[in-house]
């Protein structure tokens, strides 16, 4: 018997720790322990209990410190090895520093196998680590203007906050000086930030120096350091030890506007009279340096020479100048009109120091002669020229999108009443052709329900005019307000009082070609082709056909150009600008064309086009001769632009920015080509009362290109042709015209 158990024992395997002590941070949230099983003959099952237990004298508490563990740890046959793992509780939700702390763990009760040693091991807790008290910066950068007088950057604080915490937070100068930019938090007991118990963040404040003159950003780093604390184990600093401070000066930043963006002033009333307005002009901020700016007037519907002189001079802001005053004189016309309107605008600084803010400012001339005793029965409606025939059906419809809205007066045969307000103007002998119309329009409603102040549309464009009777669809959209004033006029040419319309909304789900994606704004995807018409084309024979194939989308006007396009403001204004740097587009007018053949005709109707009429599609009384000029390149029902003209080599050449390329070789030594280069720009544009100059646009941009295929011996004698034997017949005979 003695024999047998001292042989099992001897063979028997053995149940062990891996290491007598482990030890582990409270924030780790678990200890890893093995248990190792040796012997010669690992071939059966074996089982052995591990067991936590307090230490004498007891230190860790199980529940509060770990979670206690009873468990059976099971070997497989020829398993060594097994590993189980200790929960250990952090109190992060309050922290308390409470030093290192202690358990231990136990093996009993083997299975197939003894204990053998270690036997026991013990669990080390150290929370002096995750619990210290530690402070950081809360963010990595803080921005203030240098006229706030002051920053403040967070400091927090983690890890046990019942004892007493201090920190430095001192500054270390970057662009930013001391004294010339903030005052210096030394690295002293000076710059000291005490916490007290239980308190999670403290500021750390740098005052800033404040002086007139600009400067650009500037940049600063406040520190922390020295950290200190009651508790026994101290304080620690965390990893975000600093932060960067940026100051800007946006305050001092020079700036150069008008005093007012809107100046009334009175017509004289007698011939040889002017009249004075004064427009200033304000710098704000930095006025150490000097500044030059043009100051210029641009028509409205007040025209230079006949209403006021017209201004165009520079302004020199001297050092220490804050103000200047720009005089424009206006005259006496002896005609009675409207109220009339001219902008005054502000060019760059020349010496770019300044930044130009709020460079236009309308000036409106009023009419001083007494108005007559005129004025309509009751006030115009807004409809749809779609609904001019049938005001009655338009009290219960909005204005669809993408056509003319019409201003509809009582004194108008159209008006609903008109019935019973007809004779009322009939005795106060208004002709209601002689009507003044003023638009107002503002920005669709805004998802928030928030609405756009009312703006006057006080600009025509090269083929719309907004002081008509009708408001062609492309001064508003889809949700906007839009709203008409009318002045009386009776027989005699006196004008009376003006009364406004109601604000009508445009409707959002009705329009004649809508977006795909409904109220979605952006461009479309456009179609060009350039073909040489051959001698076969008897109206255009031996020309370069352009043809531009574009959607149309409501309230989006297709702008068309060989040249790039840009300040819509001025290039969709009336003046001539445009007409000289825009020779090939869609710009000018029939009349205005410099080439033999434009993309606008003198003619209103498109014969081709597909699809019936709509209501006054082609009322020249209502819409005018130069906007039918321009529509007639839309097909309405198809909802599409098509644009197209006819140029020969040498304009395409001088006008229209073309390039033309001689150096291909094809066939065989006596034939080469040449391949012609126009670019293309292609911008929707679409009126915005909030916009630059009161237009936004979507700009899209491509080159088209041309190859002709010529015999060299004879192409600067006979032009580019083909040989007499050919059996298609063609040439072009170049041109080149100064």
């Amino acid at each position: 018997m003695t024999y047998q158990s001292s042989h099992f024992t001897s063979t028997a395997p053995v149940f062990y720790f891996g290491e007598v002590q482990y030890h582990v941070d409270e924030s780790d949230g678990y200890v890893e322990v093995r248990v190792w099983r040796t012997g010669s003959d690992l071939s059966k099952t074996g089982t052995v209990t591990v067991r936590s237990r307090k230490t004498d004298p007891v230190s860790a508490e199980a529940g509060e410190d770990y979670v206690g563990i009873s468990k059976n740890l099971d070997f497989a046959p020829g398993v060594t090895m097994q590993t189980f793992r200790v929960t250990i509780l952090d109190d992060l939700g309050q922290p308390v520093l409470e030093g290192p702390e202690k358990f231990e763990l136990v093996l009993r009760m083997p299975m197939n196998g003894i204990l053998g040693e270690p036997g026991k091991a013990t669990i080390f807790i150290n929370d002096s680590v995750s619990d210290l008290p530690k402070v950081q910066f809360r963010d990595l950068t803080y921005t203030g203007n240098e006229n706030d007088g002051k920053i403040t950057a967070i400091i927090y604080r983690s890890g046990d906050l019942s004892y007493t915490s201090s920190v430095r937070c001192y500054s270390r100068q970057g662009s930013a000086q001391v004294m010339m930019d903030f005052n210096e938090r030394p690295n002293t007991e000076a710059s000291t930030i005490t916490f007290l118990p239980g308190e999670v963040e403290k500021p750390c404040t740098l005052i800033l120096v404040d002086d007139t003159e600009h400067e650009e950003v500037e940049e600063l780093r406040l520190v922390l350091g020295s950290p200190k604390s009651e508790s026994p184990f101290g304080a620690s600093i965390g990893a975000q030890n600093e932060t960067l401070i940026k100051i800007k000066d946006d305050a001092d930043k020079a700036i150069i506007r008008f005093g007012a963006t809107k100046f009334s002033v009175s017509e004289p009333t007698e011939s040889g009279q002017v009249s004075v307005v004064n427009i200033p002009v304000q710098r704000v901020g930095d006025t150490s340096k000097v500044s030059v700016v043009r100051v210029h007037t641009k028509d409205g519907s007040a025209s230079s020479g006949e209403d006021y002189h017209p201004v165009s001079e520079d302004i020199e802001f001297k050092e220490g100048e804050t103000e200047h005053t720009v005089e424009i004189e206006i005259l006496y016309d002896g005609v009675r009109e409207m109220r009339e309107a001219f902008t005054v605008h502000l060019k760059p600084d020349e010496n770019m120091v300044a930044e130009i803010q709020m460079t236009k400012a309308i000036v409106y001339i009023e009419e001083m002669n007494s108005m007559a005793d005129v004025t309509f029965p009751a006030v115009p409606v807004v409809i749809s020229l779609l609904q001019y025939d049938d005001t009655s059906s338009a009290r219960d419809s909005q204005p669809a999108a993408g056509y003319p809205v019409v201003c509809v007066t009582a004194c108008n045969p159209k008006y609903l009443d008109f019935d019973r307000t007809g004779s009322i103007c009939a005795g106060e002998r208004i002709n209601n052709t002689l009507t003044r119309y003023r638009w107002l329009v503002s920005a669709p409603t805004g998802l928030d329900g928030v609405t756009s102040p009312m703006r006057e549309v006080d600009f025509d464009t090269f083929f719309t005019s907004s002081k008509s009777i009708s408001l062609d669809s492309v001064y508003f959209q889809a949700g906007s307000r839009v709203q008409c004033a009318a002045r009386a006029v009776n027989s005699n040419g006196d004008e009376g009082l003006e009364l406004s319309s109601s604000i009508v909304s445009i409707s959002i789900e009705e329009g004649l070609c809508q977006p795909r994606v409904l109220g979605a704004v952006g461009a479309e995807p456009f179609s060009a082709k350039l073909r040489y018409t051959g001698p076969e084309d008897l109206d255009h024979p031996n020309l370069i056909k352009l043809t531009i194939t574009m959607p149309h989308i409501d309230g989006m006007l297709p702008v068309v150009s060989t040249r790039p396009l840009s300040n819509f403001e001025l290039t969709l204004s009336p003046d001539g600008t445009r007409v000289g740097n825009h020779r090939c587009s869609n710009l000018l007018d029939y009349n205005e064309v410099r080439t033999r053949h434009g993309f606008i005709t003198d003619s209103t109707r498109n014969p081709e086009a597909i699809g019936g009429t709509a209501p006054y599609q082609y009322s020249a009384t209502l819409r005018g001769q130069s906007t039918l000029r321009f529509y007639r390149n839309l097909h309405l029902e198809a909802c599409l632009w098509e644009f197209v003209s006819y140029y020969d080599m040498s304009e395409l050449l001088s006008d229209c920015g073309g390039t033309i390329g001689t150096d291909g070789q094809v066939l065989n030594l006596v034939q080469s080509y040449v391949t012609l280069r126009v670019p293309l720009h292609v911008s929707y544009v679409f009126h915005s009362p909030v916009g630059a100059g009161g237009w936004q646009h979507f700009d899209l941009q491509s080159e088209l290109r041309l190859t002709f295929v010529y015999d060299t011996a004879i192409l600067w004698r006979d032009g580019i042709g083909s040989p007499p034997e050919a059996e298609l017949q063609g040439k072009i005979q170049i041109q080149i015209r100064l």
